[in-house]
C-alpha cells in the first residue's frame, strides 16, 4: 500500500466546483457564525511584539492505513469494531451492522440477509458493546464515537453533504461531479447517461442492477445443495459402515467388493501332521488351498470364505484368491448359525474355530474306516439317507447310503482315538424307524427305544453319557440334524465317541446315522502364536507368487522385483496353473490411470487448438482488443491508474522448494525401483507421469506464484474508467469493467488457505500413485494409490487449481446468505445446463460403466446388477454435469496471483464471456464456454484499487 496517498484530505475532499443548495448555504453560514462567536481574541503581550514569532508550519496530515479505514466510523475506538463499506451512506462509510441498523434502519432494510441470524448477531453485539464500554470506563480510556471530537463530527457533516436526497427518486443520493447534482446508484446508472447533464456513464458490473432470479431458481439451488449434502452424508456413512463391518479373514486379506459378505461356503483339506504347533494345537489350513474329498481325507476345514482377488479366483478355476472368514458383523444377524439350515453362516471364528477330525458319509465302502468298532451296523439305504445338502460348502451332495443298525445283542459304533484337547462338538443326522402297520411290510422297522451318545477320555476310563435321543422325537420319514458340544471332561488327545442303543427289540427298533462329523477346536489365541506368524509370512509369499503368475492387479512390478519372479516357476509351484494366462491381456490399474491421463491431456489440447481458436476470434474478444485501440479523449474526470503486484522472493523460493522436494523424493523412489526392473510398460508409465507432474508444477509456479525469468516485467494491474475504455488489465489479460461483478477484501487467513490449497494441487500426484504402490501397505491403505491416480486425472481435466475450485464450490453450495443464494439462482438460469448434464452422463457411462464392466472377470454378474450400475452412472453423471454447469456461473474458477507471503488480499469477480465457436452463434454453447472467474491478488495500494472499481471517482488529480 502507498501510504502517502491515503490522507484525510485525499479521502474526504470536497470538489471546488461544488454547487450547494440554499439549505446547504444557510447551514454553512450558521455553523460559521457559531464558531466565530465562540472564538476569543488573543491579547498581544510585550514579548510577542518585540520578539518576532517564527512562521507556523502547516500541520501534516495523518496517514491512514487500511486497518483504520475499515473500522466502524460511528462506534467508539475502544470497541475496535470492524465495519463493512456502505455505499449509500454519505460518499461511502465503513459501519458495523449494529450502527448501520440503528442509525440508518431504512437503508439497512435494503440489504438481503438472514434475519434470524442477524437478530442473534445483534444481541451478541449489544452484550459485547456493554462489556467493552464498562471495561473502558474502569480503565479511563473511553472515547467518543470513532475517537473524534464534536468539532470533527460537525466538520464531517459539512464535508459530506451526501445526505441530500436523490433528484430523481428522493432516495439518499451521492454527489456526481459531471452535473454537480445528487443521484442514487440506480437512477444514475439506469440509462447509461447522467440524468442531469446526459453525460455518458461508465456502467460497471458493480453498479449494474442484477436481475431477480425468482423463487423457483433459488429453490432449485437449495434443492441441489441439500441433495449434494445428502449424497455426501450417505456416501460417508456407507464407507464407514463398509469399513467397520467388513469381514476379517484368517490370513489378513481384505475382501474385495462393496459391502462384501462371506457367502462362499468351502470345504478344504487339512493335513494335521504339518499344522500342529506348540502343545499340539493345530493351525488353520494355509494357502494354496485344496478342495476336500470326503472319500479320501478325514481332517477338513469347513467355513465361510470371501474373495480377496477376483482375477486370481476366476483365472485359477476357483482354487485361489479367497480366504476363510474369522468374523462378518454384517451377516451375523441375518444368516442362521445352525449348519443344518439353508445358507448357514459358517464362520471360522476366533473362539469356535477348528478342524473336522472325523468325517464319514458312509458312501465309499473301500474307504479306510474311521471307526474302531461297528456292531450290527451296515451301510445301506434301508432307512433312506440324508437328502439335505452338506455344510461342506464346495462339495456336492451325492448321498445314497446311511449306517443302519439292526440285529441282536448290541448295536453301537465307536470312533477311533481323536485329539479333542481344546474341546469340540459332534454333528450327525439321526433317523429312527417310522411307525408301520405290519411286521414284514418295510425294511426300516418302527423304533420304540432311545439312542444315546457317550464319550471316554482314555481307554482306562468308563463311558459317560452326554446325549439321549428319544425314539418318538426322531421317528419319522426324514433325517434330523443334531449338534452337541463335547463336555470339558473329554478334553484330551485320546478321546473316543460312541453311538449306542442300550435296549431294543431285536425284531424292530431300527435306526440310522448319516454324515457324522466331529469338530476339534483350535488352541485358544492361536493367532498370537509364533507358528501362526511364521506360517502367515510363508503363505503371503505363496499368494503373491500366484498373483504374479496370473498377472493380477495386486501384483505390481515392485512385487515381482522383490520376489525375483520367474514365470518358469509357475508350472512347478502351481500344478493347476494355466499357461495361457502368463501374459495379462488388460491394462493394470495404474496403466489405466496413465491412459486416462493422456486421454484428458489430448482432449484438452484439441479443444484449445480448435474451439479456443474460434472463441478468440469471437466478438467478445474483439471488444476486449478494441478497448486499447480507441482514443481516450481529454476528459480527466475518469482516472487511469496502475498498481503493482507484491513480489517476495523468499515466499517464491519456499513454494518452489516444497514442490521440487516432493517431486525429487518420488522420482528417487521410482528410479531406485527401476534399477532392478526392466518392464518396458512400467518405464513408459513413469516417464509420462513425471511429464504431467512437471508440467503442473511449472504452470503453478509461473501462473499462480509468479516465478518468472529475471528479464520479464513484473505484473502490473491497470484500471481505465474512461467511457471509451472501461477495462481492467491484469498483465496481458484485458477484462471489461462491465463484466466485473464484485470486489471484496479478504483476510490473511483466507490468503493462507488459498496458498496451501494451491500447493496441494501442485504435488506430484501421478508419480506418487506409482510410488505408493511400491510400498508394502496394509490392505486397508492400498486404495490410496488409486485415489492419487484419480486426483491426477482430475487435475489434468480441471486445471492445476482444482483443489481451490473444489473448496470454493463447497463454500458456495453450503452458503445460507440470501445474496449468495440469488447468485446461485442466476447461475441456474444460465443456458447450457442441460447440455452439461448430457455431457456428464455420456462421460460417466463411457469411463465409469465401461471401465467397471470391462475389467470384470467373474461371469455370474446378473443383468439386474448391470442395469443398476447403469442407472447409478446415469444419475450421478447427470448430476455432476448439472452441478458443473452451475459452478461455471459462480466465482469458483480461481486465478490467483500469490507472489508474496499471505497477507490481506483482494478478490475480484468477473464474467469471462465467450461466443459460440460454431457458425450459428448458439446461445447455449456461449453459456457453456463462458464462466465466472475469481481473481485473487495482493497490490501495493488496495484501498485506492477498490475505490476506483466501485465507481467512486471523487479523487484528486494529484492522486491519479
Amino acid at each position: 500500500m502507498n501510504p502517502t496517498t491515503l490522507t484525510k484530505s485525499a479521502l474526504f475532499s470536497t470538489p471546488t466546483t461544488t454547487k450547494l443548495t440554499a439549505a446547504e448555504e444557510r447551514h454553512r453560514k450558521e455553523q460559521a457564525t457559531k464558531h466565530k462567536s465562540k472564538k476569543k481574541k488573543k491579547k498581544l503581550r510585550w514579548k510577542d511584539k518585540v520578539t518576532p514569532q517564527p512562521p507556523k508550519e502547516e500541520p501534516r496530515e495523518q496517514v491512514i492505513d487500511e486497518e483504520c479505514l475499515t473500522q466502524c466510523s460511528r462506534c467508539p475506538r475502544h470497541r475496535n469494531r470492524k465495519g463493512t463499506f456502505r455505499p449509500l451512506i454519505g460518499n461511502g462509510e465503513y459501519l458495523c451492522d449494529a450502527c448501520y441498523q440503528s442509525e440508518f434502519p431504512c437503508t439497512a432494510m435494503t440489504e438481503e440477509n438472514n434475519r434470524p441470524l442477524k437478530r442473534m448477531s445483534n444481541a451478541t453485539n449489544i452484550v459485547r458493546n456493554m462489556l467493552s464500554d464498562t471495561a473502558a470506563d474502569i480503565k479511563g480510556v473511553a472515547t467518543t464515537p470513532g475517537g473524534r471530537t464534536d468539532k470533527a463530527i460537525t466538520s464531517n457533516i459539512e464535508d459530506f453533504p451526501s445526505e441530500i436526497e436523490c433528484r430523481s427518486c428522493l432516495e439518499r443520493g451521492l454527489y456526481r461531479r459531471c452535473c454537480s447534482e445528487y443521484y442514487c446508484h440506480v437512477c444514475y446508472h439506469r440509462q447509461g447517461q447522467c440524468p442531469g447533464c446526459q453525460a455518458d456513464v461508465p456502467i460497471t458490473g458493480l453498479a449494474r442492477e442484477k436481475p431477480d432470479p425468482g423463487m423457483i431458481a433459488v429453490g432449485i439451488s437449495w434443492a441441489v445443495s441439500i441433495l449434494l449434502v445428502f449424497i455426501t452424508f450417505v456416501g460417508v456413512a456407507l464407507v464407514y459402515y463398509n469399513g467397520s463391518t467388513t469381514p476379517t479373514t484368517v490370513w489378513g486379506h481384505s475382501c474385495r467388493g462393496w459391502l462384501q459378505v462371506c457367502d462362499l461356503n468351502v470345504c478344504l483339506d487339512y493335513d494335521g501332521d504339518d499344522g500342529y504347533g506348540e502343545s499340539g494345537g493345530s493351525l488353520p489350513a494355509a494357502q494354496p488351498y485344496k478342495v476336500c474329498d470326503r472319500n479320501t481325507t478325514t481332517n477338513q476345514v469347513v467355513a465361510s470364505a470371501c474373495v480377496f482377488d477376483t482375477e486370481l479366483y476366476a483365472w485359477s478355476n476357483n482354487l485361489l484368491g479367497y480366504d476363510l472368514c474369522v468374523s462378518s458383523p454384517r451377516e451375523e444377524s441375518s444368516r442362521p448359525r445352525n449348519v443344518s439350515e439353508s445358507n448357514p453362516l459358517l464362520l471360522y471364528s476366533e473362539d469356535t474355530s477348528g478342524v473336522y477330525v472325523f468325517d464319514d458319509d458312509f458312501e465309499d465302502v473301500n474307504k479306510a474306516s474311521p471307526w474302531s468298532e461297528i456292531i450290527n451296523g451296515e451301510m445301506s439305504d434301508a432307512c433312506g439317507f440324508n437328502t439335505r445338502p452338506p455344510e461342506g460348502g464346495n462339495q456336492s451332495n451325492n448321498s445314497t447310503k446311511a449306517l443302519v443298525f439292526t440285529g441282536f445283542n448290541t448295536r453301537q459304533a465307536v470312533t477311533t482315538y481323536l485329539d479333542l484337547t481344546y474341546g469340540g462338538r459332534v454333528e450327525f443326522y439321526l433317523k429312527m424307524g417310522p411307525i408301520s402297520y405290519g411286521m414284514f411290510n418295510t425294511e426300516c422297522k418302527t423304533a420304540y427305544s432311545d439312542v444315546i451318545i457317550e464319550y471316554r477320555a482314555s481307554v482306562d476310563t468308563d463311558w459317560t453319557t452326554f446325549g439321549v435321543y428319544q425314539a418318538y422325537h426322531y421317528r419319522g420319514s426324514s433325517f434330523k440334524f443334531i449338534s452337541v458340544d463335547i463336555p470339558i471332561e473329554t478334553h484330551g488327545n485320546t478321546t473316543q465317541i460312541r453311538f449306542r442303543q442300550p435296549s431294543f427289540d431285536a425284531l424292530r427298533d431300527h435306526w440310522a446315522l448319516d454324515d457324522v462329523r466331529i469338530y476339534s477346536k483350535l488352541k485358544p489365541l492361536w493367532q498370537e502364536s509364533v507358528e501362526y506368524r511364521d506360517r502367515k509370512e510363508e503363505q503371503d509369499e505363496n499368494v503373491l507368487f500366484a498373483q504374479c503368475c496370473y498377472n493380477t492387479d495386486q501384483c505390481s512390478v515392485f512385487d515381482k522385483a522383490r520376489l525375483g519372479f520367474d514365470f518358469e516357476d509357475c508350472d512347478k509351484r502351481l500344478p493347476e496353473f494355466n499357461t495361457s494366462l502368463r501374459r495379462g491381456s488388460r491394462l493394470k490399474i495404474y496403466e489405466l490411470f496413465i491412459f486416462y491421463l493422456c486421454l484428458a491431456a489430448i482432449s484438452k489440447m484439441i479443444y484449445h487448438l480448435v474451439a479456443e481458436r474460434f472463441i478468440n476470434r469471437s466478438k467478445a474478444s474483439e471488444d476486449k482488443a478494441t478497448c486499447q485501440q480507441q482514443g481516450r479523449g481529454n476528459d480527466e474526470l475518469f482516472p487511469r491508474r496502475s498498481f503493482f503486484c507484491q513480489v517476495q522472493v523468499s515466499w517464491q523460493c519456499l513454494v518452489a522448494s516444497i514442490l521440487s522436494g516432493a517431486l525429487i523424493c518420488t522420482l528417487y523412489r521410482l528410479l531406485d525401483s527401476l534399477a532392478s526392473n526392466t518392464d518396458g510398460t512400467f518405464i513408459v508409465c513413469c516417464f509420462i507421469a513425471a511429464m504431467f507432474d512437471i508440467k503442473a508444477i511449472g504452470m503453478l509456479l509461473s501462473q499462480v506464484f509468479g516465478i518468472q525469468c529475471p528479464w520479464c516485467k513484473p505484473l502490473v494491474v491497470e484500471i481505465d474508467l474512461h467511457p471509451d475504455q472501461g477495462t481492467l488489465q491484469v498483465g496481458s489479460e484485458i477484462i471489461p469493467l462491465s463484466d466485473v461483478s464484485d470486489i471484496k477484501s479478504q483476510t490473511t487467513a483466507y490468503c493462507w488457505v488459498l496458498s496451501l490449497l494451491h500447493i496441494i494441487s501442485g504435488l506430484p500426484l501421478a508419480l506418487a500413485s506409482l510410488t505408493l504402490s511400491s510400498f508394502d501397505l496394509l490392505p486397508s491403505l492400498e486404495v490410496c494409490s488409486s485415489i492419487l491416480g484419480c486426483l491426477a486425472i482430475i487435475r489434468e481435466v480441471f486445471g492445476v487449481s482444482f483443489v481451490v475450485k473444489f473448496y470454493l464450490a463447497i463454500q458456495w453450495m453450503l452458503t445460507r446468505k440470501l445474496g449468495d443464494r440469488d447468485e446461485l439462482g442466476r447461475a441456474i438460469q444460465r443456458k447450457g445446463l442441460l447440455q452439461f448434464a448430457l455431457i456428464g452422463t455420456c462421460f460417466s457411462l463411457v469411463f465409469i460403466f465401461g471401465t467397471i464392466t470391462g475389467r470384470r472377470v467373474d461371469e455370474d454378474v446378473s443383468t439386474g446388477d448391470n442395469f443398476l450400475l447403469f442407472l447409478m452412472c446415469l444419475f450421478l453423471g447427470g448430476l455432476f454435469g448439472f452441478v458443473l454447469g452451475i459452478v461455471r456461473g459462480i466465482p469458483v474458477h480461481c486465478e490467483g496471483r500469490l507472489s508474496s507471503w499471505p497477507c490481506n488480499c483482494t478478490t475480484v469477480s468477473f464474467h469471462d464471456r465467450a461466443v459460440c465457436p460454431c457458425l450459428f452463434s448458439c446461445g447455449y454453447c456461449t453459456s457453456m464456454h463462458s464462466r465466472h472467474v475469481l481473481l485473487v491478488i495482493a497490490l501495493d495500494d488496495v484501498y485506492t484499487f477498490k475505490r476506483i472499481l466501485r465507481g467512486n471517482n471523487n479523487l484528486k488529480k494529484a492522486e491519479i
